[in-house]
């Protein structure tokens, strides 16, 4: 019987070059005929020898975690000798200078005032930066503006709390928001900006005791009196039903000037409506201040926000933004995925991490313990076939991890560096921390035994909750 060869094993894809990136960007500049978003293009033969130049770093061994990535910059930010009005800067803002040397390639400055957004040129788009994303002519944009020409353009938008980033080389006093066409893009993008540069006296430490999440259950405020067009209105309607579905606890209130207290975060509407384009050149100020009803008040005071599109049945984009307090930007972060469904890994604040494998777990009786502090749930891990558990008399039960026997499942969390020791304090005896092995080869600390209380073996488990489940069914027996 004749048979057929198996399948070859896929081929990687390879990622596309730098070069090749830029070369891709100037045609879909070209495509889109846009030439209105930019205040300087560069010519592409420049933007190449950049490019090239990235991809011989990335040639030579070098780890460029941006390697080819297209930016456009706002005109108020400066770029290394790039002409920008009259000024030509010698020396790029920190934030460019960072991301190029990560691998990212500037395409050029954008400008600001009532320009066709990028999926209706008859409607109001705002800032060049935001539409040049949307268009998708570049991956990432830096400007001053905020979450306003994000919500118009269907793109995301994280503006860290004044202070992260430096702003060495930035004409505007607003702070700097990123654009992208997504969340992970620019938190990529933040955590590479963020940190002082030494020029910049105004540039803010994290403070050691910042919260890092808010639990399963956050609790969100929104407002209950704004008057929203019906798109915009169907839009916010469904990203409560959204964090609802999630296990957020969402509460109605008069619009606030700052994140109430009680709440991880403040919820608002982005803009109440689309603007016509025509409406906006014939009275800038006036759509401008419309536009800016729900929001303005965030860019006056220390507050974090994270903006992220919502598309409504009928497709015209509107946006919603979760403003947190000063240095909770993880939590905005973590808050605006449920509406993307992307991932989210950490944003760059000091912490350590903790493992824990029993009552501190989600759902557990001291899980408390850690979502008071702010921790933030990380993931679920696996140790090296090294550990074994045993049943302690303790109230609540809680299992003591002694050395010997095979792998256990626990989770991660990270806590700011205050939190940890705060957590480290709860622990009573017998209860100790001390490094594990996992399988992913680091090292944490988690919340271990001290060998003199070991109790009844649970051998026959790799899980606490795997326990939990034999008690709740079969009833209290011998664990072994």
């Amino acid at each position: 019987m004749n048979t057929l060869p198996p399948d070859p094993d896929p081929v990687p894809t390879t990622p596309p070059t730098a070069s090749q990136r830029v070369i891709a960007a100037f045609e879909r500049l070209t495509e889109t005929g846009r030439p209105e978003l930019w205040t300087t293009l560069r010519a592409v033969e420049d933007v190449l020898v950049d490019a090239k130049a990235v991809d011989e770093r990335v040639k030579a061994g070098e780890d460029l975690p941006l390697a080819g990535t297209v930016l456009a910059v706002q005109d108020l930010i400066d770029v290394a000798k790039q002409p920008s009005g009259r000024r030509v800067p010698e020396t790029s803002a920190t934030v460019v200078a960072r991301l190029t040397s990560a691998g990212a390639v500037v395409l050029g400055k954008t400008g600001a005032g009532p320009l066709a957004a990028a999926w209706d040129r008859t409607k109001v788009g705002g800032s060049g930066a935001a539409v040049a994303v949307a268009l998708g002519i570049v991956d990432l944009a830096l400007s001053t503006g905020g979450a306003v020409p994000a919500a118009l353009n269907a793109v995301a938008a994280v503006k860290p709390t004044r202070g992260l980033l430096p702003a060495t080389g930035v004409r505007a006093n607003d702070g700097i928001s990123v654009y992208a066409n997504g969340l992970i893009t620019a938190r990529d993008a933040l955590a590479l900006m963020t940190g002082p540069d030494g020029a910049d006296p105004a540039t803010r430490p994290w403070p050691a005791d910042v919260r890092l999440g808010a639990g399963e259950h956050p609790r969100i405020a929104f407002p209950a009196d704004l008057l929203l067009g019906e798109a915009a209105s169907l839009a916010f309607k469904s990203v409560l039903a959204r964090l609802t579905a999630s296990g957020a606890v969402l509460h109605p209130i008069a619009l606030p000037a700052q994140v109430p207290a009680g709440f991880d975060a403040l919820l608002l509407p982005t803009v109440p409506d689309h603007p016509e384009l025509a409406d906006a050149l014939a009275d800038p100020a006036g759509v401008g201040h419309r536009l800016a009803s729900c929001t303005a008040f965030a860019n006056l005071l220390d507050l974090a926000a994270v903006t992220v599109p919502v598309l409504p049945g009928d497709r015209r984009p509107f946006g919603v933004t979760f403003l947190t307090r000063a240095f909770e930007d993880q939590i905005a972060l973590d808050l605006a995925t449920v509406c993307t469904d992307e991932p989210m890994t950490p944003y760059p604040e000091p912490g350590e991490d903790v493992v824990v494998f029993g009552a501190h777990l989600r759902g557990q009786p001291l899980n408390t313990d850690l979502t008071a502090l702010g921790a933030r749930f990380t993931g679920p891990v696996r140790t090296t076939e090294r550990y074994r558990m045993v049943l302690l008399d303790t109230e609540p039960p809680q299992p003591g991890v002694l050395d010997g026997g095979t792998g256990l499942d626990g989770e991660r969390w990270r806590l700011s560096p205050a939190a940890f020791d705060r957590f480290a304090a709860t622990l009573k005896a017998p209860f100790v921390l001390e490094r594990v092995e996992l399988e992913d080869g680091t090292t944490p600390p988690a919340v271990r035994c001290d060998p003199a209380a070991a109790g009844p073996g649970l051998e026959r488990y790799e899980s606490w909750r795997g326990y939990v489940r034999f008690v709740s069914t079969a009833g209290p027996r011998d664990p072994g």
